[in-house]
């Protein structure tokens, strides 16, 4: 193993938030000491843990060949605790690293052979790079990128070039200090939501090599897609809102239709007043169209949602 540190410290945190997984911690930590480069440090995140979290992470510290720090925080969601990490953070790249995912030996390696190849005059207009994840069994998670390597950003790769799923992303810390997630938009903020805003002024080195595997937990975030983003409409509604604005020129009529009737049916979650749906809406008359229908998914995710809490 190559253990390089730059001049300020080490070139790459791996950021792990994580609430109640001292189970799955292992899993990441031994993927880490797998790595082919060591010049990062690992910084868990705990979220009001009360499954003994910390001491696992504190054993692990008094031995570990590269830096690995621990901080507690209350209870309050992924997203505060990624913006956490940002301030924490040593390195200059930052990659958020889920308790139930883990990373391929040579992803710090390759995070940083990429972040090298944007010369050194552009990378002020880079916010950092992404790679493809896969699942346990080596299968790309959604769909891969149209290029080996293509210079895009978080929007118009997903509107544009039609690619999806999760990837894998690296961002430079000065940018997610800059982008912090919204803290009082409820317990949940789509990650979409900030990496859609760095769109607006950086963009990402798209890698199509994977770097991450994830394994998606039954009770985790992604499993309960629905009960999540319902529990936080106001995020959801604001995701929405902003990827409209943000993808306007770049998706016919059928996305923005569709796009303004999911802006809608989490304003109903939210209890937002139609008025006030119009009047924020990107496109009014768009938003009259879709509305009903939005309202009608809206009932739907009431039943949904009622049946899932009697079979808790």
């Amino acid at each position: 193993m190559e253990l390089i540190m730059g001049n300020d410290g080490p070139r790459v945190t791996v950021i792990t938030p994580t609430f109640n997984r001292a189970s799955l911690l292992p899993r990441v930590y031994a993927s880490l000491v797998a790595q082919t480069r060591q010049d990062f440090e690992s910084l868990i995140i705990d979220d009001g843990s009360q499954d003994g979290t910390k001491d696992v992470v504190t054993e692990w510290a008094r031995h570990s060949a590269f830096p690995l720090r621990y901080a507690w925080q209350e209870n309050s969601g992924k997203h505060v605790a990624i913006n956490h990490g940002a301030r924490l953070a040593l390195g200059q790249l930052v990659l958020v690293l889920d308790p139930d995912d883990w990373l391929l030996p040579e992803a710090i390696e390759r995070v940083l052979y990429w972040w090298n190849t944007i010369a050194e005059g552009q990378r002020e207009r880079f916010a950092g790079v992404a790679g493809l994840c896969v699942n346990p069994t080596g299968d790309v998670i959604g769909t891969r990128f149209p290029r080996e390597v293509l210079d895009s950003d978080s929007v118009e790769i997903r509107v544009r070039y039609r690619v999806k799923g999760d990837k894998c992303e690296v961002w430079r810390r000065d940018v997610l200090c800059r982008f912090p997630f919204p803290e009082n938009l409820g317990r949940f903020v789509t990650e979409a939501l900030v990496w859609n805003r760095i769109a607006r002024q950086y963009k990402l080195r798209f890698v199509d090599e994977p770097w991450m595997v994830k394994e998606y937990q039954a009770h985790g975030l992604s499993a309960r897609g629905l009960e999540v983003s319902a529990g936080s409409p106001r995020a959801t509604r604001l995701y929405f809102k902003e990827l409209i604005e943000a993808s306007e020129g770049q998706i016919g009529l059928g996305p923005r239709l569709r796009m303004h009737a999911s802006y809608a049916r989490f304003s109903f979650h939210a209890a937002i007043s139609l008025a006030r749906q119009a009047r924020e809406a990107p496109s009014r008359w768009l938003w009259g169209v879709a509305a009903p229908v939005g309202y009608l998914v809206y009932l739907q995710d009431l039943w949904r949602l009622r049946g899932t809490r009697r079979h808790r």
